[in-house]
């Protein structure tokens, strides 16, 4: 029939004809006219037609009237073309029960359409049960499919498995390049770059010249490959070039800028970048990532100012260039320009993601800035990002930290999801605060939630411990960290146990703590033991702690700025005095503090003894000051001449 309907395309009154030929080239319209069911052959070129136009959802609703007017219409052509269509799993465990129900299951094209919506959907355990039931002799491609598969599911050790048989099989196909390519990426994927440049190497060895897709991946696996990740990335770099796929390929110069980058190589990023003939977006995005990363923010920002002008029209910044460049300032500090970006994107109608709202609220937290938090976290409702978990991390981190603790736990309790990082943050709010019953809590449900800790979540309850004096809890914790979760403490879990040990007055028991440490104490740590000793007022530990610090080393600012106090507030002036000598002779200076004012939803830093000239009304504020100052100064003197009056 289909056949006659082609035959006969000279004669435009042929109704039929026009009603086929209508919905194979209006393939984004419904289907309203369908061909008769004693024939798949139409049905196979209507399929075919809205699956080239990318129209899935009509793909699949053809697909199921198919089946509906005759279920065993489908033929062996009909089916690959629906599992090409297949968006989820569950449509392709469907359509795999239609090609067993109609015995096309073993059909090459239907078995390896099967395989590869498997694979594409990250559902190994299904896609090496198809595999597995194919014809002895595989193809190529129905092994680099099942390795695919295995890298989708982040199972590199399955996928060397897969790789293993392949090459270990006789009379099957061979691996090739995009075999090596695939078994690279499922490595690269779960974080194996060791693996990755091992096995690159290894590819080379077999014969096989790679591609530029391989180069690409061992690049990105070259900035963790140790102290030879710079002659690594060069000689590949340089393999690159030879095998001419640098300037052939945009994605492998893009790499390469994110490989120099990451190694903090700059000039190297910025002279591939400059050689680039051809550049996108990716690319421009790459060497601003780059700069930021590298703490050079000024000149992410002038990037980001350049990509516009000499983008040639056809490349602007879009969310991730903006994101990029917020997140350098954020992480060097300079919170106020963060957000001064963050308004700029928004006046450039650009909606942020949510890697740029978990930035500023990260800003928010450390400026202390609630209302501007609270600002964010309604843009984040409205945008309808509230449920990602990035975003809810950040906003349990904002409130925590902005005081408002309960706020944070209604944001965790909402979660649908929660991930390590929500735990974490929950306990540190808890932790920072003080409220060690409730971080014990919180601790014992994420217990019973089976989320195994990490040595940040025994940071936070070592904390919470610290400042309550609950040394009998903390000194569980520490064991059961060891004994039970078999996690090493680091130096931040020593400070913890030291302070908590210090702060109950247990100042022996802390300083032996500090012999048993396997590594030596840092700042932080006879920072701990120095602050317990002035608290309690114990003078001969303190000068044990002291000599033992001299002996270290460990000449800080902090540790010079306590011994001073420590000697002054039990009278002991000259000592005072000389450490101070001692300070200065050092050439240790103190940083002077730092504050923040938010003000009209704008923050304002300033240092000590100084107040910002742009803040509104700043000389008004002077004169209040001056004020309440002189009215001090009345009553102080009204006191005193009381008391001389009483006696």
């Amino acid at each position: 029939m289909y056949c006659r309907i082609g035959a006969t395309a000279s004669r435009p009154r042929n109704p039929q004809r026009r009603r086929l030929l209508s919905t194979v080239t209006g393939g984004d319209q419904p289907i309203n006219h369908l061909p008769p069911t004693t024939c798949a052959i139409a049905w196979n070129h209507l399929l075919r037609a809205h699956i080239c136009r990318s129209r899935l959802d009509l793909a699949l609703a053809l697909y199921r009237r198919m089946r509906a007017l005759s279920p065993a219409l489908p033929n062996s052509y009909t089916l690959p073309l629906a599992l090409r269509a297949a968006s989820s799993p569950r449509i392709a465990s469907a359509l795999h029960a239609h090609a067993l129900h109609l015995g096309l299951f073993v059909h090459p094209d239907v078995a390896g359409q099967l395989l590869a919506a498997y694979a594409r959907h990250g559902r190994a355990n299904e896609a090496r049960l198809v595999f597995d039931a194919m014809p002895a002799r595989r193809t190529t491609m129905s092994w680099n499919t099942l390795i695919s598969a295995y890298s989708v599911c982040c199972d590199p050790d399955s996928a060397m498995a897969a790789f293993a048989r392949m090459a270990a099989a006789e009379n099957e196909a061979r691996p090739d390049t995009v075999t090596w390519t695939t078994l690279l990426s499922a490595h690269a994927r779960c974080g194996k770059h060791p693996a990755v440049l091992e096995l690159f190497g290894q590819m080379h060895g077999s014969g096989c010249q790679g591609n530029a897709e391989s180069v690409a991946v061992a690049l990105s696996a070259c900035p963790y490959a140790g102290d030879l990740a710079l002659a690594k990335g060069r000689a590949i770099h340089g393999h690159g070039v030879v095998k001419g796929v640098v300037r052939g390929y945009l994605f492998v110069t893009n790499s390469l800028v994110c490989m120099y980058g990451k190694l903090g190589e700059m000039d190297d990023a910025r002279k591939v970048f400059r050689d680039a003939g051809e550049k996108n977006t990716v690319t421009w995005n790459a060497l601003i990532t780059s700069y930021a990363v590298a703490g050079m923010c000024d000149e992410a920002f002038d990037v980001l100012a350049q990509m516009g002008q000499r983008g040639g029209g056809m490349v602007a910044p879009n969310v991730v260039s903006w994101s990029a460049v917020i997140g350098g300032f954020a992480s060097s500090g300079d919170n106020g320009r963060a957000f001064e970006l963050f308004r700029r994107m928004q006046q450039q109608r650009l909606l942020p993601n949510v890697v740029t709202l978990a930035t500023v609220l990260s800003a928010c937290a450390e400026l202390l800035a609630l209302r501007l938090g609270r600002q964010v976290h309604a843009h984040v409702i409205r945008s309808m990002l509230d449920r990602h978990s990035l975003v809810e991390n950040g906003l349990i981190n904002m409130y925590a930290k902005c005081g408002r603790v309960t706020a944070a736990r209604k944001v965790f309790d909402g979660m649908k999801m929660r991930d390590l990082v929500s735990w974490n943050s929950m306990l540190a709010g808890y932790g920072m605060h003080g409220l060690c019953d409730d971080a014990l809590a919180v601790f014992a449900d994420m217990a019973r939630a089976k989320v195994g800790p990490d040595g940040v979540t025994f940071v936070a309850v070592l904390s919470a411990c610290s400042h309550t004096g609950r040394v009998s809890e903390g000194r569980r914790l520490f064991d059961q960290m060891q004994l039970e979760h078999k996690i090493s403490p680091t130096m931040e879990h020593y400070t913890c146990m030291v302070d908590l040990l210090g702060r109950a007055g247990l100042l022996k028991d802390a300083s032996d703590l500090i012999e048993t440490m396997p590594m030596g104490a840092d700042p932080c740590v006879w920072g701990a033991q120095l602050n317990s000793c002035r608290i309690h007022g114990d003078v001969a530990m303190a000068e044990a702690t002291i000599e033992k610090v001299l002996q270290a080393g460990v000449e800080t600012t902090g540790n010079h700025t306590l011994i001073t106090n420590l000697y002054a507030a039990c009278g002991m002036w000259d000592d005072s005095k000389r450490v101070r000598v001692m300070t200065r002779e050092a050439g240790l200076r103190k940083n002077p503090g730092q504050s923040w004012i938010e003000v009209k939803s704008k923050v304002f830093a300033f240092f000590a003894g100084t107040m910002p000239l742009s803040l509104p009304g700043v000389e008004e504020t002077f004169r209040v000051l001056d004020g309440l100052y002189q009215e001090m100064e009345d009553e102080k003197h009204a006191v005193e001449d009381g008391i001389a009056n009483i006696w």
